[in-house]
């Protein structure tokens, strides 16, 4: 460590020049180990590159590690001197009986990474591929894909030794890094080369077994991508990976998560998928309690995607997901989502209790993510809707200043009311909601604010009075609001025609001639549809579909095919971005998957009625003539009011044509 504190002085190389070129051994030595030294913090000894690599000739190994070292550093600036390193290499290659010596030189010659070297490479390397210690066997089967990278047109006799290799090799170490090496060939060439039998299934199995931690990483990571031919090797695998869910390494007992999640597609028994699901929760829950928050929090970013095609898997396990005071929000933010994700019309309640706990959290950011998991909650499950709604209205009732949850707890009760309509009577959330409308500050809320408004302006007092203030400021608004507020404001026209006139001349005043198209040609349409046929109107304007009462209880957030391929590829830096591979690395080619048969596992619930196939085909004959008197009816039936108020004309008379004709 003495040569780093000691910059070299002038004539210094020289000094090392002389060194190398001694006849005493030693001198060599620690010549050589000054040089390393001098490279090491940067100083560039390249003009001793002819007197280092003369001293490869003694057979002492650690005087070759250096060497070698040195050689790697500075073959890319001097291919044409690196040339000649290489029959040193072939000597230390075939006629070394030291296994050491011959994995160190083909490991480093695999290192130099220079195309015109690469050519000299190909025999030595097939002559450590086929030799009679592991090690060096091991060694060889690594510097294939570093090969395969620079220099793909030399490697095809390569490829098909190691295949050959494959159905032959009985060790485990080798057979472990075979397969990661092989592996790493197919990403970059995007071909597969691994054709895998029974014979050699059964041979990875019993490796599994032998090898270390990273071996196992590697056939357990390799099995997880494999599609078995039948129900009957999926169970045989499974039951040899099973025991690695007990393994005190995280990465182990994921691996095997893996392997067991990819073969259940591929059991008949249903029974024995309950039972796997059953011992698969255990292990993933296990590894939660890690006292590391990067694991939890690379559990739970993988967890978040098992659950997409497993939601059965921790169904009776919400509670292991409630987050602690002391955890990173980061990882809390994770648990909130998983949450929202187990949760199921059995254990809402329970969920819903534990979320308003979270209510009073210091951190903005944290409880507005905990009031949208609570809308989420409410337009998912009809039966939760009662009790969040109480929730966030309780949490309405305390707003004093406008901050992010006041933003978001004003989006989700639109979203609520688009659910349910009735809900703006259920402890009197509409007027408690409408008394925090002045706090929005983001466009968002504020189209949320604008949507109650126009909705519900029947049941609002002085809402025109409210409407005027918005549309007073309309230009300043962003886009989003300015759409919205047209809506609303045609809406509040059709409710109190006589009060609004004034508002709608102002709005459309302000709109036609607004630099947005979209802005511009909605309030073209409203204009023209008002002088024309204000009925159109109302039908437009106040028309609900009821499709928003059927919200999606699918929370998957890609397609089944992307879902299988993420979840192959579970631990990955990809899945921590929640991204497929491809999409994160730009040189890597994705083998497509053939499995057809992709089943998504809900737990029992009671499925909703529906006809059968043929009794639907029979009806929809008469839903399509039935279609228009059903509209109608809902038309008719979409502004009558439990209780509205005496003053509002409800249907228009053919005055209002000519009077907003004569307004604009």
């Amino acid at each position: 460590m003495a040569y780093f504190g000691n910059n070299p002085q002038r004539g210094e190389l020289q000094e090392l020049y002389a060194d190398l070129n001694d006849l005493n051994f030693e001198k060599k030595k620690e010549a050589v180990k000054k040089v390393i030294a001098y490279m090491t913090v940067g100083k560039d000894v390249s003009e001793l590159f002819q007197s280092v690599i003369k001293c490869l000739e003694f057979n002492d190994i650690e005087m070759k590690k250096l060497i070698y070292l040195y050689i790697v550093n500075y073959s890319r600036q001097k291919p044409d001197d690196a040339i000649m390193v290489i029959q040193n290499f072939r000597k230390d290659v075939r006629k070394s009986e030291n296994p050491l010596v011959r994995a160190l030189a083909i490991r480093t010659f695999g290192c130099l990474r220079v195309p015109k070297l690469n050519e000299y490479l190909i025999e030595p390397l097939k002559d450590c591929i086929q030799d009679d210690d592991p090690y060096v066997r091991k060694t060889a089967v690594l510097c294939v894909p570093k090969v395969f990278e620079v220099s793909p047109d030399i490697c095809p006799a390569l490829l098909e030794q190691l295949q050959k290799l494959l159905e032959k090799e009985s060790n485990a170490l080798v057979l472990a890094n075979l397969i990661q090496s092989m592996r790493e060939i197919e990403v970059v060439s995007g071909k597969q080369l691994i054709n895998l039998n029974q014979k050699i299934i059964q041979k990875l199995l019993l490796a599994v077994d032998e090898c270390i931690e990273w071996g196992q990483i590697f056939i357990l990571d390799y099995l997880a991508t494999h599609n078995p031919q039948d129900s009957k090797q999926a169970e045989i695998i499974i039951e040899r990976t099973l025991p690695r869910l007990s393994h005190i390494n995280p990465t182990v007992t994921f691996c095997a998560v893996k392997v067991i999640l990819k073969y259940l597609d591929f059991l008949d028994n249903g029974e024995l998928v309950k039972n796997l699901c059953k011992k698969v929760a255990p292990s993933l829950i296990s590894l939660l309690s890690w006292n590391q928050p990067e694991v939890q929090y690379t559990i739970l970013r993988n967890i978040s995607l098992i659950l997409q095609k497993f939601p059965i898997l921790f169904e009776n396990e919400v509670k292991v997901f409630f987050c602690s005071f002391n955890e990173p929000y980061y990882i809390k933010y994770e648990k909130l989502d998983i949450m929202v994700r187990i949760c199921d019309s059995k254990n809402f309640g329970q969920v819903l209790n534990e979320l308003l706990i979270y209510l009073n959290e210091a951190d903005p950011h944290f409880v507005r993510k905990t009031i949208k998991s609570i809308g989420k909650i409410a337009i998912t499950y009809d039966k939760a809707l009662e009790k969040a709604v109480s929730i966030l209205v309780e949490f309405a009732k305390n707003v004093q200043q406008p901050t992010e949850p006041v933003q978001e707890l004003l989006m989700q009760m639109q979203l609520i009311y688009k659910k349910s309509k009735q809900m703006y009577k259920y402890d009197e959330s509409l007027k408690i909601i409408y008394s925090i409308v002045d706090y929005a500050n983001e466009p968002e809320s504020k189209s949320a604010c604008a949507w109650i408004l126009g909705e519900f302006g029947e049941y609002i007092p002085k809402s025109v009075e409210k409407m005027k203030e918005y549309i007073d400021n309309f230009q300043m608004e962003d886009r989003l609001v300015q759409l919205q507020l047209l809506t609303s404001a045609v809406q509040l026209y059709l409710k109190y025609p006589s009060q609004c006139a004034t508002i709608i001349q102002q709005l459309i005043t302000s709109a036609k001639d607004s630099f947005n198209p979209d802005v511009r040609d909605r309030t073209y349409i409203y204009w023209r549809l008002l002088s024309t046929d204000p009925e159109v109107v109302k039908n437009l304007v106040c028309f609900n579909s009821g499709v928003v009462s059927n919200f999606s209880k699918d929370l998957r957030l890609w397609e089944t095919q992307d879902l299988v391929l993420a979840l192959e590829n579970m631990g990955s830096i990809s899945n921590l971005f929640h991204k497929l591979p491809h999409q994160l690395y730009k040189n890597i080619k994705i083998k497509i998957n053939n499995q057809h048969d992709v089943k998504i596992y809900k737990g029992e619930e009671k499925p909703d009625t529906q006809p059968q196939p043929q009794a639907q085909n029979q009806q929809d004959g008469s839903n399509q003539n039935n279609k228009k008197d059903q509209q109608q009816q809902q038309d008719i039936d979409l502004l009558s009011f439990d209780e509205p108020p005496s003053n509002i004309n409800i249907n228009n008379n053919n005055n209002n044509k000519t009077d907003v004709f004569e307004l604009i």
